[in-house]
């Protein structure tokens, strides 16, 4: 070995050690799946078990945590699965966008339930924290790192470094969910490519036509704070609609009611104000 490769291992390792030190230092912490991974051929149904564990324990009213709990060994099967099973590492089974979009958004709820299962109890995904919490959720969103794929991610960097960029889709906001009170509703079926499109406008249909997330009042209306943490997402995807590059157009555009569209529409053009809701970051458990 050469003195250049011997000083660069010692760099990488040096490096390693640092990183390792300063992982420990915030509390990065792996979440293992802790079951064993199913054999996936083409033409299996990668989501069969997935799908029947959100029919158990998911409904508009919320998550069931303490039945999900009692039953986490389907969780942790479907975790394990999709950490050696992915778009990356099995591309043949994963050949259009809409089967990795699916994917991604079925491995986001998936890895945010496995979240609050490995707490539970809690009462809030901020109740997992760091050793230090730079930011609210750090503790959930960032220091958790999950297997997916063949690689190391956490929740934050699935989102943002991985979902929103290579789909360029503002539906998927209405699709992922926080496991919060004012996130969108959880859909109690799994995403299936070949139903992703309407899926993901049903999704949307229920998160713009729900006070919780968009409530009109007067010359008022108010929003979700997603509205204003991902904006260009919703101006960007309302863009190409051929609509106007606002969010309220794209608002519009997703709403079913007549009364409801009839207010997006004039709070759009009469220039109401736009107030960003409070976000609710207690646990979504059904009551």
């Amino acid at each position: 070995m050469s003195r250049a490769l011997k000083v660069g291992g010692i760099a990488v390792a040096l490096l390693g050690i640092v990183g390792g030190l300063a992982g420990w230092a915030v509390g990065f912490r792996t979440v293992k799946a802790g079951a064993d991974p199913l054999p996936v051929d083409a033409g299996d149904d990668l989501y069969a078990g997935w799908h029947a564990l959100l029919g158990r324990h998911v409904s508009a009213a919320g998550v069931d945590y303490d039945g999900l709990k009692a039953d986490e060994q389907a969780l942790r099967q479907f975790a394990a699965t999709l950490a050696v099973v992915g778009p990356r590492s099995r591309p043949d089974l994963f050949p259009t966008e809409h089967d990795r979009l699916a994917y991604y958004i079925n491995a986001y709820n998936a890895l945010t339930l496995l979240g609050v299962i490995e707490h539970h109890p809690i009462d809030t995904i901020h109740d997992v924290r760091g050793r230090i919490e730079p930011a609210p959720g750090f503790g959930f969103f960032w220091a958790l790192r999950f297997r997916l794929d063949g690689r190391g991610t956490n929740l934050y960097d699935l989102e943002n470094k991985v979902i929103r960029p290579d789909f360029d889709d503002a539906r998927i906001h209405a699709a992922i969910n926080c496991a919060s009170g004012s996130c969108p509703t959880l859909q109690s079926v799994a995403f299936r490519p070949a139903t992703l499109d309407a899926q993901l406008d049903a999704a949307v249909q229920g998160f713009v036509g729900s006070d919780v997330h968009v409530r009109y009042d007067g010359d008022v209306v108010h929003l979700s704070s997603i509205f204003t943490w991902f904006q260009g997402d919703f101006e960007a995807h309302a863009r190409a609609l051929g609509l106007e590059p606002d969010v309220l157009a794209w608002v519009e555009h997703y709403t079913l009611d007549p009364a409801r569209r009839e207010s997006a529409a004039l709070a759009r053009t009469d220039g109401a104000e736009r107030r960003f809701m409070d976000y609710d970051w207690s646990l979504n458990r059904r009551p």
